[in-house]
């Protein structure tokens, strides 16, 4: 039997992947176990609520003249259970206001229908009259203590919320038949099978190459072809409409042959300047910002790995830091930068807007390197466009430009699979337990080798897809 009642949880849950909250409610067991990402997001998720809590009741409170504030208070329609984060009841009015709190630094559609299913519980059992969004203010930074009353936004969204009520209703409804069917025939899965909880349920017997390799196909399109009985994009047919991107790819995987516009790579790379700076950036950006000069959710670049290659066919220098105590990782990470980086020669990375993104925000914590940065960033070259761009596809690229599916290709002998680290959300995620002294001396030791270790491929695997291409 599932689960009888429907959260705020569920209802979100519903609203991302219909067979996703079917298998939940109905104690299926997830493939995979939350990351350590996700425990991270939720921790952070925590102390952003206590905070926002207290910022309810020393900032939103006293601009009451009589009023409650009220946590954690549980309210129920038939099986719809809401559980509110905030209500101040204005005790002259006899009315509540509701207050949903979100770590985000914005506001989304999802966001709107989490508090409008909110709205249609509780309101069969008190007056509501306005409806808050608290989140945290991305304008804001910190300058010493967090000031409450600036780190964060607190937002009326009745209205916003009022046109999404007939909908809301309609999604209600649609979760309450679906919790109740005993079986998943007909119920929409995820097009996501990389990131799938449930597998065996939204892609039993997934092609090799399946239609969600195809880049950004519209739902629509997706649904087109579903209801056609096609899931592998061998069985697309010859007049199925894609765009011109899509298509290519499409007639790589059936030809089972690489399209490489070589012409078009050469007179790419033929833009590079020696020597060549093959570099990457780890980051965190937990919720609340904890330096000076840092907002909400921002990017902590905490770690660098630089490949120089001096001239061509000479063997790449390698250099690197970590910033390993709680502080700005920035003044030092800055001053090994430019101790490395000559004044000319061309910067590859992998995904310009991310490396680009983060020097522009040190630039502004630290104007004194302002015009370093400045020139890195218009030395920069993207090596990811190589793949973005079409110029070269490989059925085994499974149509995705990340260096994680480009690099065993290209250079199969690299591989991150046997690292204790392999993915940035896992450095992420250790750097913050070793700078918040959650290891001890050893576990610290060995958990820095790991970080070193993961950063220095990245920028390997950059110079080695870089030599397999300038050929």
């Amino acid at each position: 039997m599932p689960e009888q009642n429907i959260t705020k949880t569920d209802f979100r849950l519903f609203l991302d992947t219909p067979l996703h909250f079917w298998a939940f409610k109905h104690g299926y067991i997830p493939a995979q176990l939350p990351s350590a990402m996700d425990e991270f997001r939720r921790q952070q998720g925590q102390q952003v609520e206590a905070l926002a809590q207290n910022y309810l009741q020393q900032v939103i409170l006293p601009k009451y003249a009589r009023a409650s504030h009220l946590q954690q208070i549980t309210y129920t329609q038939d099986i719809f259970l809401a559980r509110t984060d905030a209500l101040i009841k204005d005790e002259d009015a006899d009315c509540y206001d509701l207050y949903e709190i979100k770590s985000s630094s914005s506001i989304d559609k999802e966001d709107l229908f989490d508090v409008a299913f909110q709205a249609q519980v509780c309101m069969q059992t008190i007056p509501l009259r306005h409806l808050y969004l608290v989140h945290l203010n991305k304008e804001y930074r910190r300058r010493g203590e967090l000031d409450l009353a600036q780190l964060f936004l607190c937002e009326d969204i009745s209205e916003q919320v009022a046109e999404r009520t007939p909908q809301t209703q309609v999604f209600m409804r649609a979760a309450q038949q679906i919790l109740i069917q005993p079986e998943p025939h007909g119920i929409e899965h995820c097009r996501k099978p990389d990131d799938c909880p449930f597998p065996e349920l939204c892609h039993p017997d997934l092609p090799e190459h399946p239609t969600y390799e195809i880049s950004r196909l519209h739902r629509n399109k997706a649904l087109q072809l579903e209801e056609m009985g096609v899931r592998a994009i061998h069985a697309i047919p010859a007049d199925f409409k894609l765009s011109d991107k899509q298509a290519q790819y499409v007639e790589v995987v059936k030809a089972g042959q690489p399209y490489i516009d070589r012409t078009a790579i050469q007179e790419s790379l033929a833009t590079l300047q020696y020597p060549l700076h093959f570099l990457d950036y780890e980051t965190c950006n937990p919720a609340l910002p904890p330096f000076d000069g840092y907002r909400p959710n921002q990017h902590i670049a905490f770690q660098f790995s630089l490949h120089v290659q001096p001239a061509p066919h000479a063997t790449p220098e390698h250099y690197e830091d970590l910033h390993t105590t709680f502080s700005d990782p920035a003044p030092a990470l800055l001053q090994e930068l430019a101790a490395h980086i000559a004044p000319q020669g061309s910067i590859l990375v992998w995904n310009k807007a991310f490396e680009m993104t983060r020097n522009r925000d040190m630039a502004e914590m630290h104007p004194e390197s302002a015009p370093f940065l400045e020139d890195v960033n218009a030395r920069i070259y993207d090596l990811m466009e190589i793949f973005s761009r079409g110029l070269y596809i490989h059925p085994d690229f499974h149509g995705s430009a990340s260096i994680k599916k480009v690099l065993p290709v290209l250079v199969p002998e690299l591989t991150y699979e046997d690292m204790a680290i392999k993915k940035g959300d896992e450095a992420s995620v250790v750097w913050w337990e070793v700078v918040n002294g959650e290891f001890d001396e050893d576990e610290k030791i060995k958990t820095i080798n790991a970080m070193l270790e993961y950063c220095a491929l990245d920028t390997l695997a950059l110079v080695r897809i870089y030599k397999s291409l300038d050929r």
